[in-house]
């Protein structure tokens, strides 16, 4: 089974870095890909390195197996905290997954990821993991298994709060908005790939936003 991966980014209006960081390796002689997504709190460069600095330390210890709780703790101490809330500054989701469809994912802080099987929304049951430094911290851990043409989407809560406070979306487009637009284009474009479906999602949150 190949699996297809691709990232698609907006900079925030005025702004001259992503917020966001996203990295992925492949190893082809171990069948596998490591991919992370994470968001420094805030935006513009401040943001862009503290989630650099997330994601490139994620990634490394997926890459080794490290044990996900202590490597995660690793993490959320090394970054600054945010005197107002209280957190480190970066949110993650990451996936470990092999070409035979097995997969772990590690979310904190991010939207839930989406999962989708034949234009249906599934809910996999996932391990809770409380921060032992931080109380209102809490890391997601699933194991799943995938079947060929599933789908796995990953965001950052850029893509489900745009357009909050407006008439139309007075919470932001929110996780069931994203859903809704994903769902339409594989209805329209089943075989779309996951470069111009992660495109057209960036294209469409942006239109919300205006």
């Amino acid at each position: 089974m190949f699996i297809d991966i691709a990232c698609s980014q907006k900079k925030k209006y005025n702004q001259n870095a992503f917020g966001d960081y996203y990295l992925s390796g492949r190893y082809p002689e171990l069948k596998r890909l490591v991919a992370v997504l994470s968001d420094g709190l805030g935006s513009g460069i401040k943001a862009n390195i503290l989630a650099c600095m997330t994601s490139t330390m994620l990634k490394k210890f997926m890459e080794e197996e490290a044990d996900i709780e202590k490597s995660c703790e690793i993490i959320m101490n090394a970054l600054p905290v945010c005197k107002v809330r209280g957190i480190s500054y970066s949110t993650f989701s990451a996936i470990d997954c092999y070409d035979d469809g097995n997969a772990k994912i590690v979310e904190e802080g991010n939207p839930d990821f989406i999962w989708i099987r034949n234009n249906e929304v599934l809910t996999p049951k996932c391990e809770i993991i409380p921060s032992k430094t931080f109380q209102n911290r809490k890391m997601k851990v699933y194991n799943i298994k995938l079947e060929l043409n599933d789908r796995l989407i990953f965001c950052s809560d850029g893509a489900t709060q745009v357009a909050m406070g407006s008439k139309e979306f007075p919470l932001g487009l929110e996780r069931d908005g994203l859903i809704k637009l994903i769902l339409n284009k594989l209805k329209e474009m089943p075989d779309i790939s996951s470069f111009d479906l992660s495109r057209y999602l960036v294209k469409q949150i942006g239109r919300a936003s205006c």
